[in-house]
């Protein structure tokens, strides 16, 4: 009888070991378990931007023309220095990696100088930069300088209308210096602000306004890659 006793402890001291090594193993499993995917989410940021497509940088290489219509009119006798002004691009522009600048895309200029003149004496000065075009559904800086200007000038007395003298960069920034500041340095400043923030154009004429008409056109070279 107390050996059926003793093998009967014995079975069920082996049972129990048993079960706790299963209890264990199953520990151990989900140990190794919770590890591994605690691994794998710490490791999937990282593959996810190993394996993300690299969006293309676009843009509109320097050098490219842009021709911008305005569609207001802009005159000495309207418009201060810093006032706003608005034009659209005239014709579709493209660059690398699919970069596009869509014909019609609103754009934005802004008046750096503006004087009327008051008599035969004194010259009337437009100081005019475009400054602004839509890309992806926003406003881009445009780094450039004006080549052209379909520009007039307005005589107070007769009213009638020519074509006004043009300028660009240093040139146009040495204009406004002569023209507002009457002195050596004004020019050299004139000049220097020409050249660092892009003037567009100045406008000289003897005795009216400067204008720059509502339909008239206004063309850009990029100097700097418009990235967007």
């Amino acid at each position: 009888m107390k050996r059926f006793a003793l093998g009967v402890i014995c079975v069920m001291a082996l049972a129990a070991c048993g079960s706790d090594a299963e209890s264990r193993e199953d520990l151990d499993s989900q140990a190794l378990g919770d590890t591994a995917q605690l691994q794998t989410s710490r490791q999937a940021p990282a593959e996810r931007a190993r394996t993300a497509p690299v969006e293309p940088v676009r843009a509109i290489p320097a050098g490219t023309l842009l021709t911008f219509e305005v569609r207001e009119n802009v005159s000495t006798a309207s418009h201060d220095v810093d006032d706003g002004f608005s034009l659209v691009l005239v014709h579709a522009a493209t660059g690398p990696a699919g970069a596009v600048l869509s014909a019609g895309a609103p754009a934005r200029g802004l008046v750096t100088a503006s004087h009327s003149s008051t008599g035969p004496e004194d010259q009337s000065v437009l100081g005019l930069r475009v400054t602004s075009v839509e890309a992806a559904g926003s406003q881009k800086t445009i780094v450039g300088e004006a080549q052209s200007a379909d520009i007039e000038a307005s005589t107070r007395d007769s009213g009638t209308r020519t074509a006004a003298t043009i300028a660009t960069g240093t040139a146009a920034g040495a204009i406004i210096g002569q023209i507002l500041g009457r002195d050596t340095r004004s020019t050299v400043t004139g000049a220097a602000v020409g050249t660092a923030v892009g003037v567009g154009v100045a406008l000289t004429t003897r005795g009216g306004h400067a204008e720059l008409p509502a339909g008239s056109r206004i063309t850009v070279r990029l100097s700097q890659d418009l990235i967007y």
